[in-house]
């Protein structure tokens, strides 16, 4: 098993140390660093961007072995799915310092072993096709070159405790490197990192891209983004740095020595990755107008910002130092996601960019998300988390019925949470105090990964003891389908879940669809639906409805004058035959909720509903 140093705090390289790196030969194109027994030195070309490909030399210098093995990961940290980056390797080969060829070949699906014959220093040169528009793989086009980590660098068996250098050699005419990596000084295509998981925590962005500078508190931090988009770079910089500032005086503290978000601007998509001291996110061009869209932005930014703190620092045990050969698992997913989905709504509205009723309106979106998922009573926020890798990064058709989201779930307990500590303190405490108290403790002075006993320790710790209500919140609503008790905690704040009462004289079928050019088939059969009573399957192509051909727009318009009780004639194309099903139709679930006031709240609970909305300006 292959174990990974962590990233702990900013380490400062002094200049004398630096001074004699460089003149000791750091700078050339293809050296390593001599000045340590072990040095590992990277370079990477684009040649023939439109090609795809890069190609990319490890030189290892100061290890003498009979063979060494080099691991390309199998994921990368924060997107918990095996995704195998080693099928994109399209080339091998190793030489040793005196340019002869060194013998290579496979032992396992990621590993190379070279047999160096103590020859040292040894070079391995390979080619890894970049045409992965997400942002857990590479890219690589005429426009921009886009690395991610893992999915690039191999690390060397045994030695990836050991410090590295990177050498980036841009396409022709590409003047702009953005990345987290600590740049050495005087050689703008070199960059340094203390260990090979420093390495892979700091994607790079190479080009033509735009880029935005700012500091906050002192401390710089950029906006590099690619591609052009609808947005007002005044009003976007001014807003993303009062995300920042709200966040720092959270956790009162600022653990990097600078912050980078790439940003890649696409037509569609909205998503996110973190790292230490830097996030990738991408999102669409034309996704920061209208203002509601902006809003969605907004959220994006401040999530992954919220992470460097929740996640990369303050981490459950499991998730670092990191196993880069195999599945890394936790039960803790619903704090690093969801108590990180609370707190991105929870930030922009102390910096005043929710309203309140904003801020109110999005845990309504969020608790009505969860109820209407029929997984909720199948699957526990524990189990989603510990199953990340084969069900929330590989959805289906009936993912909904099978699986609930440990973001949003997670989301909705932390909410509750911060409510009931607030409610248990008399206003003094709340959940804010759990997060610095963690993040001191775990990695201010120790950095190390918690457990899940440090968490519920840390909440009764800050709300003055146990009760059964944070044993209802953190043992009931983590590790079984129980349904949530919303109202009991929704109270402490004088608020109550209102349904929103679908119209009663329209019928219920259950199922999603989607078009397929002409073809309507369907995508996603409901749980306890009277699709899925009489025998609708997804990908069933629909024909017609009642005997009449349908459309995609003609059938739910049809459909929606009907009356529960009624029956639907449904024929469906399945497995290139054709059969009719009669669906007799249900009246419609609940599907959206609402937070209301209670009838007569008292001052306690007003003032403690103040207190939780309140922004930055009115606390």
């Amino acid at each position: 098993m292959v174990r990974i140093a962590k990233w702990g705090r900013v380490r400062r390289w002094p200049l004398p140390l630096l001074l004699a790196l460089l003149l000791a030969g750091i700078g050339a194109p293809a050296r390593p660093l001599t000045a340590a027994p072990i040095s590992i030195h990277y370079d990477v070309w684009m040649p023939e961007p439109h090609k795809h490909y890069f190609e990319v030399a490890v030189t290892v210098a100061g290890v003498k072995r009979e063979t060494l093995d080099f691991v390309m990961p199998v994921w990368t940290p924060g997107s918990y799915l095996i995704r195998e980056y080693a099928r994109h390797v399209v080339y091998f080969a190793a030489t040793d310092g005196a340019g002869r060829e060194r013998r290579t070949y496979k032992v396992a699906k990621n590993i190379w072993r070279v047999v160096a014959a103590g020859s040292d220093p040894i070079r391995v040169r390979y080619r890894v096709y970049a045409f992965d528009p997400s942002l857990r793989g590479n890219y690589l086009d005429d426009e921009y070159a886009y690395i991610n980590g893992p999915s690039l660098f191999v690390f060397v068996d045994g030695f990836a405790h050991a410090p590295v250098t990177v050498r980036l050699h841009p396409a022709p005419g590409w003047t702009r490197i953005s990345t987290g990596l600590e740049p050495v000084p005087g050689d703008p295509h070199l960059f340094r990192a203390p260990t090979y998981d420093v390495l892979v925590d700091c994607p790079i962005l190479i080009g033509t891209h735009t880029v935005y500078d700012f500091d906050v508190r002192g401390v710089p931090h950029r906006l590099a983004i690619v591609g052009e988009g609808n947005f007002e770079p005044t009003r976007l910089i001014a807003d993303v740095a009062r995300i920042i500032e709200t966040t720092i005086a959270l956790f009162q503290d600022i653990p990097y020595a600078h912050y980078t978000f790439l940003v890649l601007l696409g037509e569609s998509g909205s998503s996110g990755l973190e790292h230490a001291n830097s996030a990738v996110l991408h999102y669409p061009r034309t996704g920061f107008q209208p203002e509601s869209a902006y809003k969605n932005w907004l959220n994006l930014v401040a999530h992954e910002f919220f992470h460097l703190y929740n996640g990369k620092r303050l981490r459950p045990v499991e998730l670092g130092p990191f196993d880069y050969t195999r599945e890394n698992y936790t039960r803790m997913l619903w704090v690093v996601e969801g108590f990180t989905d609370y707190y991105a709504d929870v930030i922009l509205r102390r910096a005043g960019l929710l309203s309140e009723e904003e801020f109110v309106e999005a845990l309504a979106r969020t608790i009505s998300a969860v109820q209407r998922t029929p997984g909720r009573r199948v699957q526990s926020l524990a189990e989603a988390s510990f199953d990340a890798w084969i069900a929330f990064y590989r959805p289906d058709e009936n993912s909904p019925n099978a699986t609930i989201s440990y973001y949003t779930k997670g989301a909705v307990v932390a909410a509750l949470l911060d409510l009931q500590i607030r409610a248990q303190t008399r206003g003094r405490r709340s959940l804010d105090d759990v997060m610095r108290l963690l993040y001191e403790e775990f990695f201010r002075r120790r950095d190390v990964g918690y457990r899940e006993e440090d968490v519920r320790r840390a909440c009764e710790q800050v709300a003055g003891g146990p009760s059964q209500a944070l044993e209802e919140l953190l043992d009931r609503y983590v590790h079984t389908t129980a349904e949530i008790a919303y109202d009991r905690f929704l109270a402490h704040a004088g608020l109550r879940l209102a349904p929103i009462v679908p119209e009663a004289n329209r019928g219920y079928l259950g199922i999603e669809m989607e078009s397929r050019s002409d073809r309507l088939v369907i995508a996603r059969v409901r749980a306890d639906s009277p699709a899925e009573a009489h025998g609708l399957y997804p990908r069933d192509e629909v024909l017609a409805l009642d005997g009449r051909q349908v459309t995609a727009r003609d059938f739910w318009k049809r459909l929606g004058e009907k009356r529960p009780g009624e029956r639907a004639t449904i024929t469906v194309r399945r497995r290139g035959l054709e059969r009719t099903i009669e669906v007799v139709l249900a009246p419609p679930p609940v599907v959206a909720y609402r937070l209301v006031p209670i009838a007569q709240p008292t001052p306690e609970q007003r003032a403690l509903y103040r207190a939780w909305v309140s922004a930055g300006d009115d606390r």
